[in-house]
């Protein structure tokens, strides 16, 4: 019967646990990037929290399949628009991105990718914060452009990392973790290589379960097993 309880205890600790370190992130936590890939450098990004518009633009600088890179023209641009929200919490209430260029022997320059970005909460739809709080997490579908199909077709599911790099300098203004502030990473006057972004598919796949899932399953299992040891007869 002690043992029995110990794990029940333990089960409920160890959600509390969970519970609480979840509610502290603000990066949503499954961006791992995968292929296809469409990098950009540099990138300007820019906030405004009067309007609480964001965006990053600049150039398309890589494109990357599962056999290697394509590599990309240089006549090109890469532009993600979102609107911040903060009048209660902080959300994204719109957001597009739209690359063009050439990639591989292309000449023409021609749009290789839209989408329109997911919106809601920061920490659900979007995130903040890689403790330097320069790294940018957004999700968005796919709605067109000549390589729609390379991404998983229309409404397939992209992720974005953009990586402001604040550098500091002269005219840069840091994000201080605050939709309230308005930022900027003055790579549009340095030209120096400030700011990175890559859009990537994100594969398809089963759900994933949370680990508070996991762990009462888990618990459950272990005190089936605990009671049934418990109530076996003894020889």
């Amino acid at each position: 019967m002690k043992t029995l309880r110990l794990l029940v205890l333990l089960g409920v600790f160890s959600l509390v646990a969970i519970s609480q370190s979840k509610a502290s992130v603000t990066d949503i936590p499954f961006l791992t990037e995968g292929l296809p890939d469409l990098a950009g450098s540099p990138m300007d990004v820019t906030y405004n929290a009067g309007t609480g518009a964001f965006v990053a633009s600049g150039w398309l600088s890589d494109y990357s399949i599962s056999s290697g890179d394509v590599g990309a023209s240089i006549i090109d641009s890469y532009i993600l628009s979102a609107t911040i929200s903060t009048s209660s919490g902080v959300k994204l209430t719109s957001g597009t991105l739209t690359i063009k260029g050439a990639v591989g022997d292309g000449v023409t320059d021609v749009t290789l990718l839209t989408g329109n970005l997911t919106t809601g909460a920061a920490g659900t739809a979007f995130g903040y914060g890689d403790n330097g709080n320069d790294l940018f997490q957004f999700l968005f579908t796919v709605s067109g452009g000549t390589l729609e199909t390379a991404f998983g077709g229309s409404e397939a599911t992209g992720g974005i990392n953009l990586e402001a790099w604040f550098s500091g300098t002269s005219g840069d203004h840091p994000f201080a973790g605050s939709w309230t502030s308005s930022f900027n990473n003055n790579a549009g006057i340095s030209e120096n290589g400030d700011g990175v972004i890559n859009s990537f598919a994100i594969p398809s796949s089963l759900p994933v379960p949370e680990p508070s899932s996991i762990l009462l399953v888990s618990t459950g299992i272990l005190c089936m097993v605990a009671r049934r040891r418990l109530n076996a007869p003894r020889a």
